[in-house]
């Protein structure tokens, strides 16, 4: 009998003689964990000074009929690019908690003097229209659908609704790979416009093994070249986010899964923090050197360092 023979019978022998429950946490010690796949940096990706150019005038009577360009699909299994380690995020540190009311959402923004980039319109539910809009650099971002849950046709023109910068479909974002459950769509949830990138949260609003864990993201699109920089890792962001700086301050969460608020570096797409949270954030609102945080039932502060 060789040596490796030899070690392999003595260690089955002595895995035999191990209690069940020590053999389970034997066996999930050895786990092996997915590293995480890092890409080139895509610095002169990222112009600040950059200006979308009009196509056109904007008819609101007219967007079902309108030609739409049809956004690539994301990276469903993440794609981060390598950190500029020169640049300094942000870091959060907890200032306050407190439990809220649930249904008080205005007497929050009210209390601190906040206001939200996202506007809910009322358009009726069986006629399609414009359901959420969102204020950002300047701009003025416009879902469109049938409902509040079928928003994947989006509309980018000045804050007074009179000239067209651009116009996305938004169909390759509906379903991951791994969907297990049809009816777990995924559409665009909040937008940032920042020089030629447009930052968009997009997932899912149910649980994440619907979607096979792939759901819950930012991702990064170059609007001047028709390309995805970057898409962070799965179960990143499904609330609404804010940028600071170089950093992205984003949450994700979910009934019976982990909650979590993140900060993320802009340029890359990459995790820097990580602070757990008692329930799903819904809203980050930076202000005064303090981020904002609403969650489901509590009120959180943070200070930006």
């Amino acid at each position: 009998m060789t040596k490796k023979s030899l070690f392999m019978t003595v260690a089955a022998c002595l895995l035999l003689a191990t209690p069940m429950y020590a053999q389970k946490k034997a066996i999930k010690k050895k786990k092996v964990t997915s590293q995480l796949v890092t890409y080139p940096q895509r610095d002169e990706a990222f112009k600040a000074d950059f200006k979308l150019t009009p196509i056109g005038k904007f008819d609101a009577n007219n967007v079902q009929n309108m030609n739409f360009t049809m956004m690539p699909t994301p990276y469903f299994v993440g794609h981060v690019l390598k950190r500029d380690m020169s640049r300094k995020q942000v870091k959060l540190t907890q200032v306050s908690c407190r439990q809220n009311q649930i249904i008080d959402d205005e007497d929050w923004l009210r209390n601190n003097d906040l206001t939200l980039r996202e506007e809910r319109v009322e358009t009726p539910m069986d006629q399609y229209g414009p359901r959420f809009r969102y204020k950002t650099g300047g701009y003025l971002i416009t879902s469109y659908g049938t409902h509040y849950g079928n928003t994947w046709k989006v509309v980018i023109t000045d804050e007074a609704q009179e000239t067209l910068y651009a116009a996305y479909d938004f169909e390759n974002f509906k379903f991951s790979p791994k969907t297990t459950l049809m009816g777990n769509t995924q559409e665009p949830q909040d937008f940032i416009i920042e020089g030629n990138i447009l930052y968009i949260a997009h997932g899912s609003n149910g649980y994440s093994d619907g979607a096979g864990y792939q759901t819950g993201y930012i991702t990064a699109f170059d609007m001047e070249i028709g390309e995805i920089i970057w898409t962070t890792q799965p179960l990143t962001c499904n609330s609404h986010f804010a940028i600071v700086d170089n950093s992205i301050i984003c949450g994700y969460g979910f009934t019976g899964e982990p909650d979590f608020l993140f900060v993320l570096d802009k340029y890359s797409g990459q995790r820097v923090q990580k602070i757990p949270m008692k329930k799903m954030v819904n809203e980050v609102v930076p202000k005064d050197g303090l981020a904002y945080v609403r969650t489901y039932s509590f009120d959180y502060v943070f200070k930006i360092q």
